[in-house]
Parts: structure tokens; C-alpha cells; sequence
């Protein structure tokens, strides 16, 4: 009996041991650590960053992290305040923008927490220009991410950011502008029970018909062609991991070519034959009309949340509220018209 109890002890000892081992790794680790719901969290997220913002501006190296310090409360009671790393991302943006897209990268948090999760790093988009204007592009680019949300669980989540910066390399001057972060594609599969894929030089026939056509017809719908699924520009792919659906899942990102974001820098594709981004231009595989309308009843039926959310926006004004509901209203007039199909899908549907 007395064997037994020493070797009892030493099981439960050794178990402790390395469960303790577990809580320092972890601690160490380079990580962002964000609660399951984070971005289903409606409110701002209000943080700050205090780096040199001049140096960050005028270098826009996308190799190069700069240092910054971050601080921001994940609940009314754990604060995150450590060193963080930044660099521009983005390909147009972060040479058009005075202030660009940015990849945040925060190192050893001191938090230990297994109902949070782990990340290396965070897509972020900024405000580009210190106006209105580019913070009304913000917005809407924002906007357009949360109506993907409410068509298909598909999509990537974003979470609006209320960021005050500190300029290092201007006397510590300090200026407060909307961002927001992108879901990181690790916590998307998750979300989805899948994994992602980078695999170049990709068909259609390889996707999900129904996934891909619901994305063609919303980057339709926002008057988006800034997108490729055969050449992965800003499209993710995920394939989920029940081995009985095999096909790839696109994913899109970066609405800011959009005509429902509008920016002044967005143009058209030259070889559609349009003259703005306003005008839809369907860009996406040909489907049997059952499937066109499979998916267009996906629409009908989340037009009213679409406008319910839009409508209770508060960071947009009156004007550009107006503007998005229009745009989208349009939309919804177009695709009750019975030539809808043949009229503006069939016409330039790739077969």
C-alpha cells in the first residue's frame, strides 16, 4: 500500500509539474490573445499606439516591423499594455496612403487566459488620409464586411477600432482616427472547422459552387471586380476539414475598389467597358439559373437585416448613409426584374 501511495503521488506531482510547464510556454509566446467573441462585439474598440508614425509614412517598407507601444483593456478589468510591432501591408494603399494598412504584431502578453485565443499577428486598416472623406471610405469599407457577415458565415469578421496614435517622431503629437481589424485567417478556420490554403494557379471548377457564387454575386452587389479566385488576389481559400466536401471555399477581403465604398482613387478594370466603380459589372463563372436564383433568394431574404443594420449605423452621416442605401437599393431593384440573369449575369459570366 505504501508503493502504491509514493507512486500515486508521483503521477499527480509529474501531471502538476507539467501543467506548469504549459502556463509559462504559453505566457512566453508571441501572441494577441482575443476572447471567442471579440468580433462579434458591436462597440468600438478603443486603443493606443505610440510609435513614429513620420518614419512609419515615409518609409512604407513591408518587410521592416517598426516598434510601437500598445494599450488597450480586453474587459473592464485585464489591460494589455506591451511593446508591439508594426509594418504597411497592402499593395496599392501603402503607397497611396500617407498613413496605410498595417500588420500589428504584439509580443509576450502577459495574460494567461484558455478561454482566449492565440495569434501572431492582426491585419489592421487605417484611416489612409486625415479627413473625413478617407474616414467615410473607412466606414463603408467597414460596412461592407458586416453585410458579408449577415449573408454567410463565410466571411471574415472585423471589429471597428477607435485608435489614438502618438507620434514619436513629431513630438509625441496625438490624433485620433477610426481602423478596424480583419479576423486572422487562423480564427476563421477555426470558426469554420477549416483549413486554409495558399495554392497558386486554381479553377473555378476546384470551389464550392453555391460559396462562390454567393461571393460573386455580393462583390456584384457592392460593384467589386478588384478580386481573382484563379490568381488569389484578395481572395482567401479554405477547404473545411469533413473529407466529404472537398471543395475550396473563396473567401474575399478589401473592399476599397468598390463602388459601395467609392473612393477617389478606385478605378475601373479597362477591359469591362465601364467608367466608374459605381457601375456593376458581373465578374464571376456562369451558373444554371437554378443556381443564380437559389442565391438570389439568399439576398431577398437578408435584404430587411442588411438595411436594419445600415440604417443603425451610428459612424456614418446623413449624406453617406444615403448614398450606401441607394447604392444597395439599386441592387435589390435590379434583381426583381425577371431579365435580371440574362441581362447582367449572362452577359459577362465566365464559362
Amino acid at each position: 500500500m505504501r508503493i502504491l501511495f509514493l507512486i500515486v503521488c508521483f503521477i499527480c506531482f509529474s501531471l502538476f509539474g507539467y501543467s506548469q510547464a504549459d502556463i509559462n510556454t504559453n505566457t512566453n509566446n508571441d501572441t494577441i490573445l482575443f476572447p471567442p467573441d471579440f468580433f462579434d462585439q458591436t462597440e468600438p474598440l478603443e486603443l493606443t499606439l505610440e510609435f513614429d508614425i513620420k518614419k512609419f509614412s515615409s518609409e512604407k517598407s513591408d518587410s521592416v516591423y517598426l516598434q510601437a507601444n500598445l494599450s488597450y483593456f480586453i474587459n473592464e478589468i485585464e489591460k494589455i499594455e506591451k511593446t508591439a510591432r508594426i509594418k504597411p501591408r497592402g499593395e496599392y494603399r501603402r503607397n497611396h496612403c500617407f498613413f496605410s494598412p498595417f500588420w500589428l504584431n504584439i509580443k509576450k502578453t502577459n495574460l494567461n487566459n484558455d478561454y482566449l485565443s492565440n495569434v501572431n499577428k492582426i491585419k489592421v486598416v487605417s484611416h489612409c488620409r486625415d479627413s473625413k472623406t478617407y474616414s467615410d471610405f473607412l466606414i463603408k469599407e467597414y460596412l461592407a464586411y458586416k453585410i458579408f457577415n449577415i449573408i454567410t458565415d463565410y466571411s471574415f469578421k472585423v471589429r471597428l477600432l477607435k485608435i489614438t496614435y502618438i507620434d514619436t517622431g513629431r513630438k509625441n503629437k496625438i490624433t485620433t482616427n477610426w481602423a478596424f481589424m480583419i479576423e486572422p485567417e487562423d480564427m476563421l478556420a477555426d470558426r469554420l472547422k477549416a483549413y486554409k490554403l495558399k495554392i497558386d494557379k486554381i479553377n473555378y471548377n476546384q470551389t464550392d459552387t453555391m460559396l462562390t457564387t454567393v461571393m460573386s454575386i455580393f462583390q456584384y452587389m457592392i460593384g467589386n471586380t478588384d478580386f481573382s479566385i484563379t490568381g488569389r488576389h484578395n481572395v482567401k481559400l479554405f477547404t473545411l476539414k469533413d473529407f466529404t466536401k472537398q471543395s475550396l471555399i473563396p473567401v474575399p477581403y478589401d473592399f476599397d475598389y468598390s463602388g459601395f465604398v467609392n473612393t477617389s482613387y478606385a478605378k475601373p478594370r479597362p477591359s469591362h467597358g465601364i467608367k466608374s466603380v459605381t457601375e456593376r459589372y458581373f465578374y464571376g463563372l456562369c451558373r444554371t439559373d437554378d443556381v443564380y436564383n437559389i442565391v438570389l433568394d439568399i439576398y431577398r431574404e437578408k435584404k430587411d437585416d442588411i438595411f436594419s443594420f445600415i440604417n443603425t449605423c451610428e459612424y456614418l452621416d446623413k449624406k453617406t448613409k444615403r448614398y450606401v442605401i441607394s447604392y444597395l437599393e439599386d441592387f435589390y431593384k435590379e434583381i426583381e426584374n425577371p431579365k435580371f440573369i440574362q441581362k447582367h449575369l449572362r452577359t459577362t459570366c465566365a464559362y
